[in-house]
Protein backbone atom coordinates (compact mmCIF):
# COMPACT_ATOMS: atom_id res chain seq x y z
CA UNK A 1 0.00 0.00 0.00
CA UNK A 2 1.22 3.48 -1.11
CA UNK A 3 1.80 5.44 2.07
CA UNK A 4 1.97 9.21 1.28
CA UNK A 5 2.63 12.34 3.19
CA UNK A 6 2.03 15.99 2.11
CA UNK A 7 3.79 19.21 3.22
CA UNK A 8 1.82 22.30 3.08
CA UNK A 9 -2.01 21.54 4.07
CA UNK A 10 -2.90 24.64 1.31
CA UNK A 11 -5.76 24.20 -1.29
CA UNK A 12 -3.60 21.87 -3.91
CA UNK A 13 -2.21 19.60 -0.88
CA UNK A 14 -5.58 19.10 -0.02
CA UNK A 15 -7.16 18.33 -3.03
CA UNK A 16 -4.22 15.91 -3.65
CA UNK A 17 -4.67 14.57 -0.05
CA UNK A 18 -8.89 13.99 -1.46
CA UNK A 19 -7.75 12.39 -4.32
CA UNK A 20 -5.35 9.66 -3.02
CA UNK A 21 -7.69 8.83 -0.38
CA UNK A 22 -10.30 8.32 -3.15
CA UNK A 23 -7.69 5.84 -5.57
CA UNK A 24 -6.71 4.31 -2.31
CA UNK A 25 -3.61 5.35 -1.11
CA UNK A 26 -2.35 5.66 2.47
CA UNK A 27 -2.59 9.55 3.55
CA UNK A 28 -0.40 9.63 6.78
CA UNK A 29 -1.37 13.22 7.05
CA UNK A 30 0.15 16.90 6.45
CA UNK A 31 3.11 18.64 7.72
CA UNK A 32 2.36 22.53 7.81
CA UNK A 33 3.26 25.54 10.04
CA UNK A 34 0.39 24.87 12.30
CA UNK A 35 -1.14 22.11 14.02
CA UNK A 36 -4.73 23.25 13.15
CA UNK A 37 -4.13 23.86 9.22
CA UNK A 38 -2.74 20.24 9.21
CA UNK A 39 -6.13 18.72 10.99
CA UNK A 40 -8.25 20.89 9.13
CA UNK A 41 -6.84 19.17 5.72
CA UNK A 42 -7.17 15.57 7.19
CA UNK A 43 -10.64 16.08 7.86
CA UNK A 44 -11.58 17.18 4.61
CA UNK A 45 -8.78 14.29 3.36
CA UNK A 46 -10.80 12.46 5.47
CA UNK A 47 -7.55 10.45 6.49
CA UNK A 48 -4.06 11.40 8.07
CA UNK A 49 -3.59 13.32 11.10
CA UNK A 50 -0.74 16.29 11.50
CA UNK A 51 2.16 15.25 11.05
CA UNK A 52 5.62 15.75 12.92
CA UNK A 53 8.76 15.88 10.58
CA UNK A 54 9.92 12.61 12.02
CA UNK A 55 6.68 11.02 10.77
CA UNK A 56 7.77 11.29 7.21
CA UNK A 57 10.42 8.22 7.90
CA UNK A 58 7.86 6.22 7.31
CA UNK A 59 5.97 7.43 3.92
CA UNK A 60 7.17 6.04 0.68
CA UNK A 61 6.18 9.24 -0.87
CA UNK A 62 6.48 12.66 0.18
CA UNK A 63 4.61 15.30 -1.93
CA UNK A 64 5.55 18.77 -1.47
CA UNK A 65 2.34 21.41 -1.93
CA UNK A 66 4.04 24.46 -0.77
CA UNK A 67 3.88 27.74 -2.48
CA UNK A 68 6.90 28.49 -4.85
CA UNK A 69 8.42 31.05 -2.41
CA UNK A 70 8.58 28.50 0.65
CA UNK A 71 9.75 25.21 -1.50
CA UNK A 72 13.32 25.62 -0.86
CA UNK A 73 13.02 26.60 2.83
CA UNK A 74 10.55 23.38 3.83
CA UNK A 75 12.91 21.03 2.14
CA UNK A 76 15.76 22.08 3.90
CA UNK A 77 13.68 22.25 7.22
CA UNK A 78 12.42 18.55 6.42
CA UNK A 79 16.35 17.37 4.67
CA UNK A 80 17.19 15.51 8.14
CA UNK A 81 14.30 13.03 7.99
CA UNK A 82 14.46 12.07 4.72
CA UNK A 83 13.59 8.39 4.04
CA UNK A 84 16.56 6.60 1.64
CA UNK A 85 14.97 5.63 -1.30
CA UNK A 86 11.77 7.37 -0.67
CA UNK A 87 10.42 9.34 -3.51
CA UNK A 88 10.48 13.34 -3.00
CA UNK A 89 8.53 15.40 -5.64
CA UNK A 90 6.64 18.92 -5.62
CA UNK A 91 4.02 20.06 -6.96
CA UNK A 92 5.37 23.31 -8.83
CA UNK A 93 5.74 24.86 -12.38
CA UNK A 94 8.25 26.58 -11.31
CA UNK A 95 10.87 24.16 -10.73
CA UNK A 96 12.53 21.43 -12.50
CA UNK A 97 14.06 18.74 -10.04
CA UNK A 98 16.90 21.13 -8.86
CA UNK A 99 15.41 21.94 -5.54
CA UNK A 100 16.06 18.44 -4.12
CA UNK A 101 19.84 18.51 -4.78
CA UNK A 102 20.87 18.49 -1.85
CA UNK A 103 18.71 15.68 -0.25
CA UNK A 104 20.43 12.62 -0.04
CA UNK A 105 19.36 9.29 -0.38
CA UNK A 106 15.98 9.88 -2.22
CA UNK A 107 14.19 9.51 -5.49
CA UNK A 108 13.52 12.87 -6.74
CA UNK A 109 10.32 13.90 -9.05
CA UNK A 110 7.95 16.17 -10.13
CA UNK A 111 4.00 16.33 -10.01
CA UNK A 112 2.76 19.57 -11.86
CA UNK A 113 -1.24 19.31 -11.65
CA UNK A 114 -2.49 21.49 -14.75
CA UNK A 115 -5.52 23.22 -13.82
CA UNK A 116 -6.37 25.97 -11.65
CA UNK A 117 -7.31 25.47 -7.60
CA UNK A 118 -9.51 28.22 -6.51
CA UNK A 119 -10.59 25.95 -3.74
CA UNK A 120 -9.72 22.87 -2.63
CA UNK A 121 -12.92 21.08 -2.79
CA UNK A 122 -13.18 22.13 -6.60
CA UNK A 123 -9.89 21.50 -7.35
CA UNK A 124 -10.24 17.76 -6.39
CA UNK A 125 -12.99 17.44 -8.51
CA UNK A 126 -10.94 18.67 -11.86
CA UNK A 127 -7.94 16.13 -10.78
CA UNK A 128 -9.53 13.39 -13.06
CA UNK A 129 -8.99 13.89 -16.43
CA UNK A 130 -6.55 17.01 -16.00
CA UNK A 131 -2.90 16.93 -17.29
CA UNK A 132 -0.12 16.47 -15.01
CA UNK A 133 3.05 17.39 -15.67
CA UNK A 134 5.80 14.83 -14.41
CA UNK A 135 9.36 14.96 -14.23
CA UNK A 136 11.91 12.62 -12.28
CA UNK A 137 15.13 10.47 -11.95
CA UNK A 138 14.32 7.36 -13.79
CA UNK A 139 14.19 5.71 -10.72
CA UNK A 140 11.42 7.15 -9.64
CA UNK A 141 9.33 7.24 -12.98
CA UNK A 142 7.34 4.55 -12.55
CA UNK A 143 6.22 5.02 -9.55
CA UNK A 144 5.42 9.05 -10.90
CA UNK A 145 3.47 7.46 -13.53
CA UNK A 146 1.55 5.02 -11.23
CA UNK A 147 0.49 8.05 -9.03
CA UNK A 148 -0.74 9.84 -11.61
CA UNK A 149 -2.78 7.31 -12.82
CA UNK A 150 -4.05 6.89 -9.04
CA UNK A 151 -5.43 10.25 -9.27
CA UNK A 152 -6.51 9.83 -13.12
CA UNK A 153 -4.70 12.87 -14.03
CA UNK A 154 -3.37 12.51 -17.97
CA UNK A 155 0.36 11.99 -17.43
CA UNK A 156 2.54 14.29 -19.43
CA UNK A 157 6.20 13.61 -19.47
CA UNK A 158 8.62 17.24 -19.48
CA UNK A 159 12.41 16.57 -20.50
CA UNK A 160 14.48 19.59 -20.36
CA UNK A 161 13.47 22.81 -21.21
CA UNK A 162 13.23 25.97 -19.28
CA UNK A 163 10.78 25.58 -16.42
CA UNK A 164 10.72 29.23 -15.91
CA UNK A 165 9.17 29.57 -19.37
CA UNK A 166 6.85 26.85 -19.07
CA UNK A 167 5.47 28.07 -15.73
CA UNK A 168 5.24 31.33 -17.64
CA UNK A 169 3.05 29.66 -20.37
CA UNK A 170 0.79 27.94 -18.04
CA UNK A 171 0.45 30.94 -16.15
CA UNK A 172 -0.42 33.24 -18.82
CA UNK A 173 -2.73 29.98 -20.31
CA UNK A 174 -4.50 30.17 -16.77
CA UNK A 175 -4.50 33.60 -15.79
CA UNK A 176 -4.49 35.64 -18.84
CA UNK A 177 -7.66 34.65 -19.66
CA UNK A 178 -9.16 35.29 -16.61
CA UNK A 179 -7.56 38.78 -17.29
CA UNK A 180 -8.83 39.54 -20.49
CA UNK A 181 -12.55 38.09 -19.56
CA UNK A 182 -12.62 40.96 -16.56
CA UNK A 183 -11.49 43.38 -19.36
CA UNK A 184 -14.36 42.07 -21.73
CA UNK A 185 -16.84 42.59 -18.56
CA UNK A 186 -15.66 46.36 -18.19
CA UNK A 187 -16.42 47.04 -21.74
CA UNK A 188 -19.31 45.87 -21.63
CA UNK A 189 -20.10 47.89 -18.39
CA UNK A 190 -19.11 51.40 -20.12
CA UNK A 191 -21.03 50.21 -23.63
CA UNK A 192 -24.04 49.96 -21.34
CA UNK A 193 -27.26 48.76 -22.89
CA UNK A 194 -26.76 44.33 -21.96
CA UNK A 195 -28.21 43.36 -18.56
CA UNK A 196 -25.49 41.59 -15.84
CA UNK A 197 -26.71 38.19 -16.65
CA UNK A 198 -26.14 39.04 -21.06
CA UNK A 199 -23.18 40.46 -20.63
CA UNK A 200 -21.77 36.84 -19.12
CA UNK A 201 -23.21 35.33 -21.61
CA UNK A 202 -21.85 37.30 -24.35
CA UNK A 203 -18.28 36.98 -22.77
CA UNK A 204 -18.20 33.40 -21.97
CA UNK A 205 -19.94 31.90 -25.45
CA UNK A 206 -17.29 34.07 -27.59
CA UNK A 207 -13.97 32.43 -25.43
CA UNK A 208 -15.44 29.17 -25.46
CA UNK A 209 -15.78 29.68 -29.44
CA UNK A 210 -12.39 30.80 -29.60
CA UNK A 211 -10.50 28.43 -27.77
CA UNK A 212 -12.72 25.58 -29.39
CA UNK A 213 -11.51 26.97 -32.98
CA UNK A 214 -7.59 27.27 -31.70
CA UNK A 215 -7.71 23.64 -30.63
CA UNK A 216 -9.66 22.34 -33.94
CA UNK A 217 -6.97 24.41 -36.41
CA UNK A 218 -4.43 26.35 -33.88
CA UNK A 219 -4.26 30.09 -33.09
CA UNK A 220 -3.60 31.37 -36.60
CA UNK A 221 -5.98 29.57 -38.69
CA UNK A 222 -8.49 30.72 -35.44
CA UNK A 223 -8.33 34.47 -35.17
CA UNK A 224 -11.47 35.96 -37.17
CA UNK A 225 -12.49 39.65 -36.43
CA UNK A 226 -10.98 43.37 -37.79
CA UNK A 227 -7.48 43.20 -37.47
CA UNK A 228 -7.42 39.48 -39.27
CA UNK A 229 -10.07 41.02 -41.93
CA UNK A 230 -7.53 43.97 -42.24
CA UNK A 231 -10.03 46.62 -41.18
CA UNK A 232 -8.06 49.66 -40.16
CA UNK A 233 -11.45 52.41 -39.74
CA UNK A 234 -12.62 49.76 -36.91
CA UNK A 235 -9.54 49.40 -35.39
CA UNK A 236 -9.31 52.91 -35.18
CA UNK A 237 -12.80 53.49 -34.21
CA UNK A 238 -12.34 51.16 -30.96
CA UNK A 239 -9.11 53.19 -29.79
CA UNK A 240 -10.86 56.11 -30.17
CA UNK A 241 -13.58 54.70 -28.01
CA UNK A 242 -11.31 53.31 -26.08
CA UNK A 243 -9.54 56.38 -24.56
CA UNK A 244 -12.38 57.97 -24.69
CA UNK A 245 -14.96 56.24 -22.58
CA UNK A 246 -12.75 52.99 -21.13
CA UNK A 247 -8.72 54.18 -21.05
CA UNK A 248 -8.41 51.49 -18.47
CA UNK A 249 -8.79 48.60 -21.07
CA UNK A 250 -6.68 50.25 -23.95
CA UNK A 251 -3.37 48.75 -22.44
CA UNK A 252 -5.06 44.92 -22.94
CA UNK A 253 -6.43 45.88 -26.20
CA UNK A 254 -3.56 47.29 -27.90
CA UNK A 255 -1.68 44.39 -26.13
CA UNK A 256 -4.04 41.73 -27.87
CA UNK A 257 -4.44 43.08 -31.07
CA UNK A 258 -0.84 43.37 -31.44
CA UNK A 259 -0.51 39.87 -31.22
CA UNK A 260 -3.72 39.55 -33.52
CA UNK A 261 -1.97 41.06 -36.18
CA UNK A 262 1.44 38.88 -35.98
CA UNK A 263 -0.84 36.34 -36.74
CA UNK A 264 -2.76 37.61 -39.25
CA UNK A 265 0.36 38.65 -41.21
CA UNK A 266 1.40 35.34 -40.89
CA UNK A 267 -2.33 34.20 -42.41
CA UNK A 268 -1.11 36.09 -45.39
CA UNK A 269 -2.99 39.43 -45.03
CA UNK A 270 -1.79 42.00 -47.46
CA UNK A 271 1.25 44.28 -46.24
CA UNK A 272 -0.84 47.55 -46.74
CA UNK A 273 -3.08 46.58 -44.82
CA UNK A 274 -0.23 45.49 -42.26
CA UNK A 275 1.27 48.27 -42.11
CA UNK A 276 -1.54 50.10 -41.39
CA UNK A 277 -2.55 48.52 -38.44
CA UNK A 278 0.84 48.76 -37.24
CA UNK A 279 0.82 52.62 -37.27
CA UNK A 280 -2.72 52.32 -35.23
CA UNK A 281 -1.09 49.93 -32.61
CA UNK A 282 2.07 51.18 -32.15
CA UNK A 283 2.62 52.91 -28.96
CA UNK A 284 1.77 56.66 -29.39
CA UNK A 285 0.06 55.38 -32.45
CA UNK A 286 -3.35 57.59 -33.68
Amino acid sequence: MLRVAIVGPGRVGQALGLGLVRAGATLLGFVGRRAGSSAAACRFAGAGRALQPADLASAHTVVFCTGDPDLAAAITDLLPFARPCSVWLHTSGRFDLQPFAAVPGIRRAALHPVLPFPDAASGAARLAGAPAVLQAEPAARRLLQVLAGRLQMVPIWRDGGSPVLYHAACALAANGLTALQASVEALFVAAGGLAPADRQLLAQALARAALDACAERGPAAALTGPVRRGDAETVAAHLAALRGQAPGQLATYLATMRTNLDLAAAQGLPLPAVAALQALLAPGGR
